[in-house]
């Protein structure tokens, strides 16, 4: 029986899509240019005290714990789930990666030197970007560090499953131990134990929550507030962690209010293309700005920009997306 398209789910997904791409277009203008020049970015680069592209990836891994537990609720078939997810996942992945190293390899003549050759199989495997956080020389190209994460998530998912069903308080103690021990001594955001609490919460806001009550807005409000005007300087991965939780919590009450058709058209599209736009949209943006001078570019014109950006991540996340699901359904004619 097909579940019920949750709304929230669209809309967060969505709204999480829309922090990415703005994050790594803002973040030009910190590393792309000297002197950094952060004024010229655009909306904001920070959110409650932290990092928009830590925000963003905070909602991504809750959202992807409540949708996964949401259409796995009544039952996880585990050959299934890892076929699933391997199809979901690697397919469009390869083939961003071969038509971005063949660009590269058209227009520059040469690949990335001083990599060991041995390495290429983290790019199969799609957790390159994720390896470069520990020093590990890869040939990453296109998606980035959070790819590999989830990719880790999934494959621990139909454990953490069973326990949210049937351990569910063990699990939370155990989770948050090993997430208070990851971020006080490794100081590595892209851990599995960092970012495993984040993930945990989607699960078991489907599983035991559901539904936001209005009187749970108010002190999740009340903390963004606080973390915006007090700035507190402790660990930001601890920061990251419950604000976006409590931003989380929010944007599901506040779906609750929105009953515009086209903002759930809007949201239901981009949410539906946000892995194509997750895995391109980095190497667009890095394209184009290939031909901008940064350093004599105005505010007006960085937002001027950034809508060119936003028109040219969706033609190749269309394109992506659309090429992919051509190639599959050709791979897979002569079997029906």
């Amino acid at each position: 029986m097909k579940k019920e398209r949750l709304f929230w789910l669209d809309f967060i997904r969505a709204f999480a899509t829309f922090m990415i791409v703005l994050t790594h277009f803002n973040a030009i203008y910190v590393y792309n240019v000297y002197p950094p020049t952060p004024e010229k970015a655009v909306i904001t680069m920070n959110i409650a005290n932290i990092y928009i592209g830590g925000f963003g990836v905070s909602l991504f891994l809750i959202v992807s714990g409540a949708s996964l537990m949401y259409v796995y609720e009544e039952k996880c078939d585990v050959l299934k789930f890892y076929k699933k997810r391997f199809l979901n996942i690697y397919p469009m992945f390869w083939m961003a990666y071969i038509a971005v190293f063949l660009y590269n390899f058209y227009k520059y003549g040469s690949i990335p030197q001083g990599v060991p050759y041995r390495n290429i199989i983290f790019s199969i495997l799609g957790i390159d970007t994720w390896l470069v956080n520990f020093s590990v020389p890869t040939f990453g190209l296109v998606a980035e560090w959070f790819l590999g994460l989830i990719i880790i998530i999934y494959l621990v998912f139909p454990l953490l499953r069973m326990l949210v069903n049937k351990h569910p308080r063990i699990l939370a103690v155990v989770a948050i131990v090993m997430y208070v021990i990851s971020v006080s001594t490794i100081h590595q955001s892209v851990t599995l134990f960092a970012r495993l609490p984040e993930f945990l919460f989607g699960m078991y806001f489907i599983k035991y929550i559901r539904k936001v009550n209005w009187k749970w807005v108010i002190p999740c409000a009340l903390v963004l507030v606080l973390n915006t005007i007090l700035k507190p300087t402790y660990n930001n991965m601890f920061q990251v962690t419950y604000v976006g939780i409590c931003s989380f919590i929010i944007l599901v009450w506040i779906s609750y209010f929105i009953k515009a058709n086209w903002v759930k058209s809007v949201s239901r599209k981009i949410s539906k293309y946000s892995y194509a736009c997750f895995i391109i949209h980095h190497t667009v943006i890095y394209k184009i700005i290939e031909h901008v001078n940064l350093s004599t570019i105005t505010l007006p014109l960085s937002w001027l920009l950034f809508g060119y950006v936003c028109i040219m991540v969706a033609v190749a996340t269309y394109i992506l997306y659309h090429v992919h699901d051509k190639i599959m359904a050709t791979l897979k004619a002569p079997y029906n």
